[in-house]
């Protein structure tokens, strides 16, 4: 048999094996979102909404057209957010599996995988109605299609990789660009000269695909929905970029903001992966030539500097970096097993902690309201907000939801 042969044949055993598990794992996800789903809040929410019944489909940049486009294509644009999102976590948590098992046994890839699916942003982010929750699942369908192309060597799952790249770069497109760096690497190391061009050639023209609507759509963009209010057009696009990205980045000074936004980045990570961190740092160290592990570590590390010193608003960005995180630790089940008990108790069992202490309230707005608290009282606080409040007062929505 060739190795072409053999690596089909032990794909195929491995799909076989594993159906049960996934099921198992499919059917938690699904339930656990279905329990706690929430009604229509958070974020860019009902920007999202609003676009769509407004047929203008962009809120602020990058504009999200593919995301609220599909979203219009069914009568109820809420629900078809929510079951587009909850579908995303489903499906990612079992291509997870999927491809924690091209690594190690079932036992630990099915542990890994329920990690996937409680780390408490991930799961908060399938409850609510924004494009958090598409990088549940594009990142690392992407990553599973290229490692089945490299075992098989068939080119369908490669281009398989270059449509969920594209389709997710529509989605989410920062998150995209993120990802850029470790397609680009597998295709300069692993594939023929003629083949990585005809791929990345692929790719980009699939993604130039949503620019040209987006473009359009942002020409149409006033009111409300503008950001900032320029009347849309492409010139405001671009200021309002640059002004996010500037204002808030330690690039251009320290200041409360810029330091805001490294905690809103390191603190979430901290607490979803403190029990898993010696066995990543372990496993890099281990694996530093093996591609694969090169591969996670340029799929982590080009948006994790732009989230630490560039820009980050909400924990959910972390999303798309958050499979390659878990799949580092793949050679540590109890520490997994752990990091799915932590996250899932903090998801479902945290409060305001009510306090005038500054690291307290750090802790109640860049974890505490991304878990079900969050989604069921709609409680979106200010850090600023919170340190007003005395220790006998609840703490209140800003926003007065």
């Amino acid at each position: 048999m060739t190795n072409q042969g053999n690596g089909s044949a032990l794909a195929g055993r491995v799909i076989q094996t594993s159906v049960f598990p996934a099921a198992i794992l499919a059917l938690s996800t699904l339930i656990a979102r279905l329990l706690v789903h929430g009604p229509l809040y958070f974020s860019d929410g009902t920007g999202h909404v609003l676009s769509i019944i407004k047929r203008l489909y962009v809120i602020q940049p990058p504009g999200y057209w593919l995301f609220n486009r599909t979203a219009s294509l069914f009568p109820d644009p809420v629900l078809a957010i929510s079951v587009m999102n909850i579908l995303f976590s489903v499906a990612g948590v079992v291509v997870f599996y999927y491809t924690a098992l091209l690594f190690t046994k079932r036992l630990n890839a099915f542990l890994a995988a329920l990690a996937y699916s409680s780390v408490f942003y991930v799961w908060f982010s399938g409850e609510i109605h924004s494009t958090f929750a598409s990088q549940i699942f594009f990142p690392v369908a992407i990553f599973y299609a290229v490692l089945r192309h490299d075992r098989g060597r068939s080119d369908g799952w490669l281009w398989l990789a270059a449509i969920l790249f594209a389709v997710g770069a529509g989605l989410r497109p920062s998150d995209g660009a993120f990802m850029f760096p470790m397609v680009a690497f597998y295709c300069l190391g692993r594939l023929p000269a003629m083949k990585a061009v005809l791929f990345l050639g692929a790719v980009a023209v699939l993604c130039l695909g949503w620019l040209i609507p987006t473009i359009l759509a942002y020409e149409h963009l006033t009111g409300r929905l503008a950001y900032p209010e320029t009347g849309g057009r492409l010139v405001g696009v671009l200021d309002y970029l640059h002004g996010i990205t500037s204002s808030k980045s330690v690039i251009f000074g320290m200041n409360s903001g810029s330091m805001a936004d490294v905690l809103r980045f390191v603190l979430p990570l901290a607490v979803a992966f403190w029990a898993v961190l010696p066995a990543i740092i372990l496993a890099v160290v281990r694996n530093r030539r093996d591609w694969r592990f090169q591969m996670l570590l340029l799929w982590i590390v080009p948006g994790s500097l732009f989230f630490a010193f560039i820009y980050i608003s909400d924990a959910p960005y972390l999303n798309f970096l958050s499979p390659a995180v878990l799949l580092l630790a793949l050679a540590a089940p109890r520490r997994m097993a752990i990091t799915a008990s932590w996250n899932t108790i903090l998801f479902l069992c945290f409060v305001p902690i009510l306090s005038k202490s500054l690291a307290v309230n750090t802790f109640n707005v860049y974890v505490g309201k991304y878990t079900r608290y969050g989604i069921q009282h709609q409680w979106w606080p200010n850090l600023s907000d919170l340190q007003a409040v005395t220790s006998d007062t609840a703490p209140t929505n800003p926003n007065g939801k």
